[in-house]
């Protein structure tokens, strides 16, 4: 349940009231904010714990349309153990064209390259961050808040609601984890004051490509939705986002476990999935079972979903492994510094790029280019982080690969997504 203090106008029509001894009608209570849930939960298909290591992440809002009054007050109700960055705009292309999310590193003379990829580093850029009085011209306040919490509208943080004004106005009241400041799955509510003028809006979520919804603003003469509109919309959707997930996963852990004759098969691993309207995200590796493969054999990563952040790093939950967002520090040591994944929390002080003055926010750019051969179960391999195309960053790669060779060593070799820790698989040598 929310804390939520008296209205000031409230407060004073009854002060007054008692004071003057005049029979008066109660004050009205202002009206509930209207809940759009920011993801959902599904405990049937969110099991990042082995032997499952699957998860459905709903990159949707419950409901996909609303209609409010100028004046009315939003609920943007991150789910638990979620993490979504959602904002408000009249064109969301036009947001994000102001404050991009991802960006290809444009430095040249081969600086910026990731050694995972061959291709500039993977750059995050504002809209990863809260942004107050932003507009389709740039400006505003970009806070450095990359890990969360949001800057405004939880009122369990003592957090004055959020305003979105319409007309140029961009608001991107994220990041927002669906977890406390003690690091407990939480559902956190978020609240945004509609004061845009009547006409048509987009909320969004700079995370993840065509998760979005349509605020319809009415004059008062109009009706507004009321929340079991909004439930009755949400129940259907949610509905229809699993079946689809169900398909397309069912579908890609069918995939034949390689091609061709032994020492010369082509096997494939999905990196991730999502349906295909984007609503559903799907955290797992493709298949979901060891490959077993022989020398000669290549093994073939796809990053499938175009609308998802991911990673392959071998072996899995090896403590090498780097977080999957760190700081570009170029011709610098460490060259690569990773942020701590913990939310809730500020960004540590990052390093410096030779001649910049504000950190660099990059993917992990890897340290194995495509066909790298696998040595042993304990070497260290990883492609680095890589956007799906729905992103539209360019150039980028959404393909690696490792190979069995000669020197090769019989045995198990383990791999992860750092973005997603329970994504993991396995390939055996013989």
């Amino acid at each position: 349940m929310r804390y939520r203090l008296a209205t000031a106008a409230a407060t004073f029509a009854a002060t007054t009231a008692a004071l003057v001894a005049v029979p008066s009608a109660p004050p009205v209570a202002a009206a509930q904010p209207l809940v759009i849930q920011v993801d959902h939960t599904d405990s049937a298909n969110q099991q990042p714990f082995p032997p499952f290591n699957r998860l459905f992440e709903y990159t949707d809002f419950f409901s996909r349309n609303v209609r409010v009054h100028q004046g009315d007050v939003i609920d943007f109700q991150t789910q638990p153990f979620t993490f979504h960055i959602v904002a408000l705009a009249k064109d969301e292309s036009a947001a994000l064209r102001a404050y991009p999310v991802l960006e290809a590193d444009k430095e040249g003379g081969g600086a910026g390259i990731a050694a995972g990829t061959g291709k500039p580093n993977l750059i995050f850029g504002p809209s990863n961050n809260s942004i107050t009085g932003g507009s389709t011209n740039a400006g505003g306040t970009v806070a450095d808040n990359g890990q969360g919490p949001p800057v405004c509208g939880v009122a369990a943080l003592g957090q004055a609601p959020c305003t979105f004004r319409g007309g140029e106005d961009v608001e991107v009241i994220g990041p927002t984890p669906g977890f406390d400041l003690s690091g407990q799955p939480a559902t956190i509510d978020q609240d945004v004051v509609i004061n845009a003028p009547p006409g048509r809006y987009s909320y969004f979520d700079t995370l993840h490509p065509a998760m979005n919804g349509t605020l319809t603003v009415v004059s008062r003469s109009e009706l507004a939705s009321t929340q079991a509109q909004i439930d009755a919309a949400s129940a259907a959707q949610f509905t229809q986002d699993q079946s689809e997930a169900l398909t397309v996963e069912q579908a890609l852990n069918q995939t034949p476990e390689g091609i061709g004759p032994a020492g010369h098969r082509q096997f494939v691993v999905f990196v991730g999935a999502g349906a295909p309207d984007g609503h559903v995200q799907i955290d797992e590796m493709f298949p979901d079972k060891p490959l077993g493969v022989l020398a000669g054999d290549k093994v073939n990563f796809v990053w499938d979903d175009p609308r998802a952040v991911h990673s392959v790093a071998f072996p899995a939950n090896d403590p090498r492994l780097p977080e999957p967002f760190g700081y570009d520090c170029g011709s610098n040591s460490p060259g690569y510094q990773s942020i701590p994944g913990t939310l809730n929390v500020p960004l540590p002080p990052g390093c410096l790029e030779p001649g910049v003055t504000q950190p660099e926010v990059i993917g992990d750019p890897g340290n194995a280019p495509s066909g790298t051969e696998l040595s042993s179960p304990a070497s260290f391999v990883d492609a680095g982080v890589r956007a799906g195309v729905g992103f539209h960053v360019h150039p980028s790669s959404q393909q690696w690969a490792v190979t069995v060779g000669p020197g090769t060593a019989a045995g198990t070799y383990t791999f992860q997504c750092t973005v997603h820790a329970w994504m993991t698989g396995v390939i055996t040598v013989g």
